[in-house]
């Protein structure tokens, strides 16, 4: 059964204070949601946290993003949002 989505308010604020294009942002994200819903083991676990990270890389007009979640029964926690450093100075 696929779990509902909540987003915490720190989630969102973040994501607002990096003024993400929130249409891009929504179709890049709509690729992943599914396995959030389904299958949210197949994201690595951060140590020492009940949280596991999803990576948003790749997707024009979105800057890279390590979305971090929680589960919790049939629900799944958006709690946080930062940016990836890389290379092409994001």
């Amino acid at each position: 059964m696929p779990r509902h989505l909540i987003e915490e308010k720190q989630y969102t604020e973040q994501l607002n204070a990096l003024r993400v294009n929130w249409k891009r942002f929504d179709d890049a994200f709509m690729t992943l949601e599914p396995a959030i819903r389904l299958v949210p083991d197949i994201f690595p676990q951060v140590p020492g946290t009940l949280l596991r990270r999803v990576r948003l890389v790749g997707f024009e007009g979105v800057p890279p993003l390590s979305i971090y979640f929680a589960v919790k029964g049939d629900t799944a926690h958006l709690v946080a949002a930062e940016l990836i450093p890389d290379e092409d100075g994001w």
